[in-house]
């Protein structure tokens, strides 16, 4: 069976016909009808089955009509004899079902169709897409037109954010590619033109915590009266992940009490696949504290002072402490670090022998409940860390194989991060913090990193990037005030 369109000639009026379309069974039985569209004779494609370009008629609208027919018929009789008009949007959804497995991809990709089919629906009033359409300039440049009010339509200014405009239309570009080399007997459809326009809108800065930023956040609690306020939650989250390496949201909420190994937390990538062994020091066991409090207690009470190896010059500075409260020797990290504040801020003594001493000591105590929660984690039962998912609904999952996530998961992680993000935002509104999300933890340790002069390897090492062009291009989106330093450097060699 197949479908075919013709002219008909209007009665009394030998210059214009009337477009039928006709159904042509294997039995040979025809079936006709009327579209009730009349055109001028010349203006009709035998060959194409469509209305020629002109000024005369809306044939936009009567073509995209013929399209629109066309392509009900064939997605409701799949055996049905296609002709060299398919429709784009049929053809990618088709191509997204059989050719991705990972559901994360296939999620984005069908929005990304979704967004086309909505614009040829809203605007065009069409409900398919010819691939001969868009190879024409109007057509993509109104779509891209369209993206960018949709996403910025409550801006007063020109955009300056282009990242979705232009990740939509490459991936259209990309499934065009992929039509035209499976079709090589076909006209190749160009899309050279596709992303014109969008390199001369600003790209945006990433939103970047500063040192005072950091702490701000640090200091940040919340005055609400509630039983459980989350934003308390979402805060050390943040600094958990700031402090771990920048470590990617997604990690975050898969992260795993086994991933707790030697003194480090040690997993699969979830975006990569990649093995990750990041640094799990006492800030970051601190911050795990306000979620782990007896856990953390437990830590400090496995290192005291008394527990560590002293040399004896050490042993000769700190005999001289006296404490009227607590015996040197039972101090845990907490009580030292409150003892070396009050040496500090001694105004009668010279202090600073022995604070160099403390200052070793406190270091090394440091590293002994780091290891030491590390390990009292690592032993606790499977499960998540962080209670957004359900360990249940994920205990199968193989990261090294990201195919094996399935849509439930896809968006159960989409919703989590989302309910995540939603927490921050609160917290970057009370604290004056635009664009609070999950990955400026992620920008803002870097750009930490890069004002300690880290070399590009090692910003790639502790990000986990698959490669250093990765992490060059954290490098260069960055604010330049970061060379400031090795110029008051140079500046500082010389008097003038």
């Amino acid at each position: 069976m197949k479908l075919y369109f013709y002219l008909r000639p209007t009665k009394g009026k030998s210059n214009e016909s009337t477009i039928y379309k006709c159904l042509e069974f294997s039995r040979g039985v025809n079936e006709r009808s009327s579209l009730r569209i009349k055109i001028p004779n010349k203006l009709w494609d035998k060959k194409a089955e469509r209305v020629r370009e002109s000024n005369e008629i809306n044939f936009q609208s009567i073509n995209f009509i013929l399209n629109q027919l066309e392509a009900e018929f064939l997605y409701s009789n799949k055996h049905a004899t296609k002709s060299d008009k398919n429709c784009f949007l049929e053809y990618a959804y088709s191509n997204i079902e059989s050719e991705y497995q990972n559901e994360e991809t296939k999620k984005k990709y069908t929005t990304i169709i979704n967004s086309l089919k909505k614009y040829c629906g809203e605007i065009l009033n069409i409900n398919t897409l010819p691939f001969s359409e868009l190879s024409k300039i109007s057509f993509i440049e109104g779509y891209k037109k369209w993206v960018f009010i949709r996403q910025y339509n409550n801006r007063d200014t020109t955009p300056k954010k282009t990242k979705t405009a232009f990740n939509y239309v490459i991936v259209i570009q990309k499934f065009i590619k992929e039509y035209n080399a499976h079709n090589p007997e076909k006209t190749p459809i160009t899309t050279i033109h596709f992303t014109n326009g969008i390199k001369k809108f600003e790209a945006e800065e990433p939103t970047i915590l500063l040192p005072e930023d950091i702490n701000k956040l640090i200091s940040y609690q919340s005055n609400s009266t509630g039983k459980r306020d989350f934003t308390n939650d979402a805060k050390h989250q943040f600094l958990f992940q700031f402090f771990t390496s920048g470590m990617r949201v997604s990690d975050l909420l898969l992260l795993n009490f086994k991933h707790f190994k030697d003194g480090r937390i040690k997993f699969n990538v979830k975006k990569s696949g990649r093995n990750a062994s990041l640094l799990f020091d006492y800030k970051s066991a601190k911050v795990l504290g306000y979620f782990y409090p007896e856990e953390f207690k437990k830590a400090l009470n496995r290192n005291k002072f008394i527990d560590l190896k002293l040399s004896a010059k050490e042993v000769e500075e700190l005999s001289k402490i006296e404490s009227n409260n607590i015996p040197l020797t039972d101090f845990t990290i907490i009580e030292l670090k409150k003892f070396k504040q009050f040496l500090i801020e001694d105004p009668l003594n010279d202090n600073s022998k022995i604070l160099k001493i403390l200052d070793d000591v406190i270091g090394r105590l440091e590293s002994n409940v780091a290891t030491s929660m590390c390990e009292i984690l690592g032993d606790k039962n499977e499960g998540f860390v962080f209670d957004y998912l359900n360990y249940e609904d994920f205990k199968n999952i193989q990261i090294r194989n990201k195919s094996i996530f399935t849509k439930e998961q896809v968006n159960k992680l989409h919703r989590a991060r989302t309910k995540y993000n939603g927490r921050l935002k609160r917290i970057g509104k009370r604290i004056g913090i635009e664009k609070l999300s999950s990955h400026v933890s992620r920008h803002s340790f870097s750009y930490s990193m890069i004002l300690q002069n880290a070399s590009r390897s090692q910003l790639a090492n502790s990000l986990i990037h698959a490669n250093e062009s990765i992490t060059e291009s954290y490098r260069t989106k960055f604010p330049d005030n970061h060379s400031d330093a090795p110029v008051k450097r140079v500046h500082s060699m010389y008097d003038v």
